[in-house]
């Protein structure tokens, strides 16, 4: 039930008795119960009280006992408002002895068996956090697996719940670590424990409370968004609403588990706020300190995952994210950064690799919390830098052994710029633990950027071989709106009226139709929303420049395909999602936009939960037909898969449709790369009419972290030849 029931707070000031005789109904019925946190195989926070709570009747006697405090007896009481009681009872240190609690009261009798003391830590995130070896997609041994059987590391997964206020319970149980249970569990999170567990031979307990693609604006207190320094950083379009509002995972996951002692925080988290990379070093700020307050001690750990790099669709979002990550290490006291750019996989937003995740997370809290020695736990982070004859000198902490590259070769992916703003390629030499970087481009330097792209290698690395993170030392503008092309209308002369939008006020438009690239020199200038007519043959390519005229990276680029179909309109048995209606409304799948290989590209339809789709389209008259095809996108990390079966049918007059050709294709696994599949149909017949059926999978797979969710089917042009 909610912590502050808003009902029963209004009658409590309003109509006291009346909230007395509500109460008093409701008492009739409470019975005494614990929340799930607590359950037989839990470890509890060592050297700490330890804070039980749970409900009951205000008249209950409820009397606690605990085996590792012998004799004593310990009496909460009910409050008669919330139903609720709380205790601190004396801990112990941590001990491989399983203990015991009893309690009784209202005619129940509740056993805790099989606890442990130890370390407790909670860990959040999405998808990299939540991925579990079952799903696929993880390196895992049979070594490994064989090393999960430990009766002193303990796992609870706390179950999805987003809600619209804070909750006082979630769902989940605690699980003694094996080979089963530790394939159901965060990847990510185990290598961390069973690293403290082979150091520091204690028992671990943790708590994942994680879920794919959220956004951190979902997992921060609600109330923080009533900060009129936060309230734009939510907008109509921010991912958060796909998973209810601001803070409903904060409310329905973190807030049941706030009483809880524990150690700290692991978090990872970061690919969904590329969405607002601008936004999120101060938000990760925010998110530390409140989740700190709420479990009411300031001085808990927080270590973190860097993403690593990936093919993010908008040139260097990801690399911003990053950077902020970077910079958030110096806003957030007692906090640690593990950085994946040597272990990711560029075309998998999900790295197989979590088993070194865990043991570099590991390594901040073996160092920094239990205090260690010797144990190698970051890589470079830029400290400082200077510019000097026309170059960049560099200076990095944790680089107190030199520099090096991990192949041996010339440190690669640096970028130097000018007051241009202008970046180019730069020569990278090491020189002790420092870089100098410069580029004949810019004879007078004035920013240096490392790693600074989103699909990017980089090779430094210190003397323990741990990776540099990424970073600039400009604070200009990294990440551009993106600009959104819409066909308005495609004429007989082969021609196209295409609507240029960008959603961001303060940048220029620039475009071309000579297949050229825009630049400050070349091209013509319009306004968002401008119209601008495409002829046969051209190329359109626009791109946004901002107020300093610096270019974008990414230029968008329209050139009409003519074939059968091209503008017709296009019937659907079941309309699209409006989340992702297409670019051109009804003919957005005879547009000529191609979608690429991200579901934000707006040429793409998609459909949710749909198990059968049709498209019908009348070409005007009877015409010659060779093939059919219709390209989908499988983006199984975003819930998006192919269909299973392509089906089509021609017809003459728009009613008796005969078949022509059917594609089977199987349902993809979970290594399965993100990708545009392109599916053709012969004909090699006459007719007027064509129409595709697809049947798709309405809902993700047993294997898949959305098992029983509604999956989607995302399809852009179909091309009649």
């Amino acid at each position: 039930m909610p912590r502050h029931n808003p009902i029963i707070r209004f009658l409590t000031q309003k109509c006291p008795w009346l909230a007395g005789l509500l109460l008093s109904g409701a008492t009739a019925h409470a019975e005494l119960r614990l929340p799930a946190i607590f359950g037989s195989h839990m470890v509890l926070q060592q050297n700490v009280p330890v804070t039980l709570w749970g409900w009951g009747a205000p008249n209950d006697d409820i009397t606690i006992s605990c085996s590792w405090l012998p004799g004593r007896q310990f009496k909460p009481v009910v409050q008669r408002e919330t139903l609720r009681w709380q205790i601190d009872i004396p801990g112990a240190r941590a001990d491989n002895k399983p203990q015991r609690i009893v309690i009784d009261g209202g005619g129940r009798h509740i056993v805790l068996d099989d606890l442990l003391f130890g370390e407790v830590w909670l860990c959040s995130g999405q998808s990299n956090m939540e991925w579990q070896p079952s799903w696929g997609n993880v390196d895992v041994s049979e070594a490994q697996f064989k090393a999960a059987n430990d009766k002193n590391l303990r796992f609870f997964t706390v179950q999805h719940a987003s809600t619209a206020e804070p909750q006082d319970d979630c769902e989940g149980q605690w699980q003694i670590s094996n080979a089963n249970s530790m394939r159901y569990f965060s990847a990510t999170a185990y290598f961390f424990g069973r690293e403290l567990r082979d150091r520091l031979g204690i028992p671990v307990g943790l708590v994942n409370a994680s879920w794919g693609g959220t956004p951190i604006e979902s997992w921060m207190a609600p109330v923080t968004f009533q900060d009129s320094q936060l309230a734009s950083v939510i907008d109509d379009n921010h991912p958060v609403w796909n998973f209810g509002r601001p803070g409903s995972l904060f409310n329905g996951m973190i807030a049941p588990l706030t009483p809880l002692p524990i150690k700290g925080f692991l978090w990872y988290q970061g690919e969904t706020n590329t969405y607002n990379p601008e936004e999120y070093t101060r938000l990760l700020e925010r998110m530390a300190t409140e989740w700190r307050a709420f479990f009411g001690r300031p001085n808990l750990p927080f270590y973190y995952v860097q993403i690593a790099p990936f093919q993010y669709r908008v040139p260097r979002e990801g690399a911003a994210v990053q950077d902020a990550q970077r910079r958030a290490l110096q806003r957030i006291e007692l906090s640690g950064m593990v950085v994946t750019n040597d272990i990711g996989d560029l075309a998998d937003i999900h790295p197989r690799n979590k088993t070194d995740v865990g043991k570099r997370l590991a390594a901040w809290a073996l160092t920094q919390t239990y205090g260690l020695p010797g144990i190698a736990f970051s890589g470079p982070l830029l400290r400082s830098f200077e510019v000097k004859n026309g170059s960049i000198r560099a200076y990095f902490d944790f680089a107190d052994e030199g520099l090096r590259t991990r192949d041996g070769q010339a440190p690669c992916c640096f970028e130097i710029a000018g007051d241009d703003r202008r970046f180019y390629p730069a020569k990278a030499v090491i020189e002790g633990n420092t870089i100098v970087a410069s580029a004949a481009e810019v004879p007078a330097p004035v920013a240096l950027r490392y790693a600074f792209f989103n699909e990017v290698e980089p090779n430094l690395v210190n003397a323990a071989g741990l990776p540099a993170s990424g970073f600039r030392t400009d604070n200009w503008r990294a990440v551009w709106p993106l600009l959104h092309l819409e066909v308005d209308d495609i004429q007989a002369d082969g021609s196209a009226q295409v609507r240029v939008l960008c959603k961001k006020s303060g940048f220029r438009i620039h475009y071309t139709l000579d297949g050229n690239d825009p630049s400050g020199d070349n091209g013509a200038w319009a306004d968002s929303a401008a119209t601008i007519r495409v002829g046969p043959g051209q190329v359109l390519k626009a791109r946004v420049f901002d107020a300093q005229m610096a270019p974008s990276d990414r230029i968008e680029t329209f050139r009409l395909a003519r074939h059968l179909a091209s503008g017709r309109m296009v019937d659907t048995s079941v309309p699209p999602s409006q989340r992702y209606p297409g670019s051109s409304g009804n003919r957005s799948l005879t547009d000529g936009l191609h979608g690429d290989g991200y579901i934000e590209d707006k040429a793409w339809q998609g459909y949710e939960g749909e198990k059968q789709i049709q498209w019908t389209i009348d070409l005007g008259e009877m015409r010659t037909i060779k093939e059919v095809s219709a390209t989908f996108l499988v983006a199984i990390q975003s819930w998006v898969f192919p269909p299973k079966t392509l089906r089509l049918e021609i017809s003459a007059d728009g009613k008796n449709f005969k078949p022509v050709g059917k594609l089977v294709k199987g349902i993809p696994g979970p290594r399965q790369q993100t990708f545009v599949d392109k599916m053709a149909i012969p004909v090699n017949g006459e007719a007027r009419y064509i129409r595709l059926s697809a049947r798709a999978l309405p809902k993700c797979p047993d294997w898949h972290p959305g098992k029983g969710q509604k999956a989607w089917l995302f399809v852009d042009e179909i091309v009649v030849k």
